[in-house]
């Protein structure tokens, strides 16, 4: 069941859930759903939970088996289940009747009955995701900013909603939010950054590009995000220089382009050379398909892009 449905099944809850995904985002507010189903005032005899990994999974059994005190319910919430895989599956097929048992677990286990289940399987998308979100907030975003946001930011859900949520804000009385305002508020700390990282590669200035790169790490932007926004930015220098070749205007390429940070440097554009901007793109290309294929750390096959393309090593 996807996260409606299991809000609906709340008003008459089976004895057990189980909550299956990647995302803590899901979790946390799949905990909070649940929470909210014991006043405040009951939380502290009828709400528990408990984390597998750190606690008995005995006291997990006797608390669901404890009748509910203030509540029409128990509620009981388990991080790590497939830790008490054994003694849970003994309790789930005589569940207690007056308590919820929530399962939050990494993996379906065959020693258990069937639960229903809140899981996200397989490619989320993530985009239809945000706008789904802001329709229900009252906005609106075009898909295609929908899907720049997820490009700069990543597949974190809280994140998502974070930067949604200074969206909604920033679009005022329209509730309308555009491409132009994503680029705007979420490259606003990042683009000086990056476009700083680009102009070190392509100096070739290995020592100056691996400083910047370890400052985007530290400050939050996970190595897959970079990779994403290296490949994006210098695919538009790429195709500005074309354009330049062409004899269009600098300005109307530059804004259609969407590259804020080089406005008034169509010469900084004109003079990378063309032959290092498609090396650059076919090892982000090779990388994120590396990245996505062996175990390896993303952040050692970034750095082993910016240090061959500054050495000037083959593709």
């Amino acid at each position: 069941m996807n996260f409606a449905e299991f809000e609906a099944s709340l008003q008459s809850p089976p004895a057990a859930y189980l909550v299956i995904t990647d995302q803590d985002y899901l979790k946390q507010r799949v905990l909070e759903s649940c929470r909210r189903q014991v006043d405040d005032s009951a939380r502290a005899f009828d709400w528990n939970v408990f984390d597998l990994k750190k606690d008995n999974v005995h006291a997990v059994i006797n608390s669901a088996r404890t009748m509910p005190w203030m509540s029409a319910l128990r509620w009981v919430y388990v991080r790590h289940a497939e830790e008490g895989e054994e003694v849970l599956a003994a309790y789930l097929k005589d569940p207690a009747p007056r308590t919820v048992l929530i399962l939050e677990a990494n993996r379906k286990s065959r020693k258990w009955p069937e639960i229903p289940t809140i899981e996200i399987e397989g490619r989320f998308d993530c985009a239809q995701w945000l706008r789904a979100r802001a329709r229900k907030q009252g906005y609106s975003i075009t898909p295609q900013a929908a899907e720049t946001m997820v490009e700069l930011v990543g597949d974190d859900l809280q994140r998502l909603d974070s930067e949604l949520e200074k969206q909604m804000l920033y679009s005022g009385d329209s509730r309308q939010i555009d491409v132009e305002s994503v680029l705007a508020l979420t490259l606003e700390a990042r683009e000086r950054d990056i476009f700083e990282l680009i102009d070190a590669i392509a100096r070739r200035n290995a020592e100056s590009s691996l400083k910047i790169l370890n400052r985007l790490i530290s400050s939050g932007t996970s190595p897959q995000q970079i990779i994403s926004m290296l490949y994006w930015n210098f695919r538009r220098l790429l195709v500005a220089q074309e354009r330049f070749k062409k004899g269009e205007a600098p300005f109307p390429v530059i804004n259609s382009l969407k590259i804020w940070t080089y406005r008034g440097k169509e010469r900084e554009i004109a003079r990378y050379p063309r032959h290092l901007l498609e090396q650059v793109l076919l090892r982000l290309r090779e990388t994120d398909r590396l990245c996505k294929t062996t175990g390896m750390n993303p952040r050692i096959h970034l750095e082993r892009v910016v240090i061959d393309t500054c050495r000037g090593g083959s593709v």
